[in-house]
Formats: structure tokens, C-alpha cells, sequence
């Protein structure tokens, strides 16, 4: 496992090339839900969504969809755990700002403490939680049309890395449509709302955020973030054709 980093400061950004071969890609490709399955969610700015805690991914995964199959076996506990311990200093110091929050400082110890990868939380006797953490492990397959679009947000505070997979079409593919990473002076760990994001606002966005880079809507490879009270990032309004899906698989590790 190669991490190359793409930036360091004011948070983490790195990538993992050529995370996927082409048979894995065009086999995930291949087999990836339709956008008009029944139960996806929907949030603001129109981004369609499902994930592994929801009945959709649950009934795939029950019938043995090849896309969740290569899905899990590339992202296992093994490539997971390897993952934060390779990565742990940049985890505390991605952290340290938060120090005065009860919740962080846990959070803080639990990237000490020997990772352990569960699917939902388990209950842990004394000894396990003296000896080590679990880390939940959330996929999401998820859909941007003409017109969607993502604010900029910092992620939930149970967010520790954010990995994501993109699966562009021949048309759209190194499209400036990936994850736009912004600077800013604004400190969010806990992801609340701004005013300045609404649409008739733009006037604040600008004067608070300045672009740092987006990602290329590029296949195969592997784009990560690590979450931290600066981690600002969206997707801009899609201006694609009618016809065409921004489609990813993320990947979601939380405390």
C-alpha cells in the first residue's frame, strides 16, 4: 500500500493509485446498482445515496451482488487496520485541535488503542476496551445528477477517514466533477450548518473559502481524506449532460 500524499495542510488529501485493477473496475462497473433502485435517501442538493446500514445494500449484499463482493475483499479489516496504523500520527494530529471536547479526547485514545474493523458497534467487556478500538467500516454507493451538488461541510465528528472510488462514464471521465477541498479560517469538528451556504449567499462563501484543489473524476484510483475540524470539502453544482450519473463509491471509517 502506497499512500501518496496530495496535500498536508490544512488537512490531510491522499491518494492510492491504481487501487483497482481492470478487472475489478469493470467488474464493480458493471455491476453497480441502477440509480432507480427502490429506498435510496436523498439530501440536500439532490445527491442520491445508499449504504451498508440500509435494507437496499443489505438485500444486494443477500444476493450476491459482484460489485459489494470485490468491494469487500478490497477493503477488508486487514487493508483497513493497515490503513490506520500506517496513518496514525497524521489521525492524532488531525485531532489535537479538539482537545477541549470530552467526545475527541475519547476519540483521540481510541486511535491509540489496537484497531479492530466491525460492521455496527459491538459491546466490549473491560479488558477489550483496555486493549482495543472498533472501527466501523460504511460503504455508499452514490448518485449525482445534472444540477446536484454537495456544500461545503467538514463530515460527522465519528468520521476518521473518508475513501472514495469514482466510476465515471466515457464522457465524463477526468471531468473536474471529483471532490472540491477548500481552505478556510472557519473551525467545524462538529459539521454544523452555516447560513453563508445558502444559494442566495454565495457573496460569503467566496469571501470565506478559497479553492485548494478538485479532484479528477478519475477511475481506479483511490482518493482519501482525513476528517478534522478544517476538513471543508463539496462537489460543485454538476453541470453534466441530462443523460449522464456521477457515480462513486465511498467509503466511510468511524469511530
Amino acid at each position: 500500500m502506497e499512500i501518496k500524499f496530495i496535500q498536508k495542510k490544512p488537512f490531510y488529501i491522499f491518494t492510492i493509485e491504481n487501487f483497482l485493477d481492470d478487472s475489478e473496475y469493470q467488474m464493480i462497473e458493471k455491476n453497480f446498482p441502477d440509480d432507480k433502485i427502490d429506498k435510496t435517501k436523498t439530501v440536500v442538493g439532490f445527491k442520491k445515496s445508499f449504504d451498508s446500514r440500509d435494507d437496499v445494500f443489505k438485500s444486494l449484499d443477500e444476493n450476491k451482488n459482484l460489485a459489494i463482493e470485490i468491494l469487500e475483499k478490497k477493503f477488508d479489516e486487514k487493508f483497513c487496520t493497515d490503513l490506520i496504523k500506517k496513518l496514525k500520527k497524521e489521525l492524532i494530529f488531525s485531532r489535537l485541535n479538539n482537545l477541549t471536547d470530552l467526545t475527541n479526547l475519547k476519540n483521540l485514545y481510541s486511535i491509540i488503542r489496537k484497531p479492530k474493523i466491525v460492521r455496527k458497534e459491538i459491546k466490549k467487556n473491560f479488558v477489550q476496551k483496555f486493549l482495543y478500538s472498533h472501527f466501523q467500516r460504511v460503504f455508499e454507493f452514490s448518485y449525482m445528477h445534472k444540477g446536484a451538488y454537495l456544500l461545503p461541510h467538514t463530515d460527522q465528528e465519528s468520521k476518521l477517514i473518508s475513501l472514495m472510488l469514482y466510476f465515471p462514464s466515457k464522457n465524463l471521465e477526468n471531468e473536474n466533477i471529483g471532490t472540491t477541498f477548500y481552505k478556510s479560517k472557519s473551525k467545524n469538528f462538529s459539521n454544523q450548518s452555516f447560513n453563508t451556504f445558502k444559494n442566495d449567499n454565495n457573496l460569503s462563501l467566496e469571501e470565506n473559502f478559497e479553492e485548494t484543489i478538485t479532484i479528477p473524476f478519475k477511475k481506479k484510483d483511490l482518493f482519501c481524506f482525513i476528517k478534522s475540524d478544517v476538513s471543508w470539502h463539496a462537489v460543485k453544482k454538476l453541470e453534466i449532460p441530462e443523460n449522464e450519473v456521477r457515480k462513486s463509491v465511498n467509503l466511510f471509517l468511524k469511530i
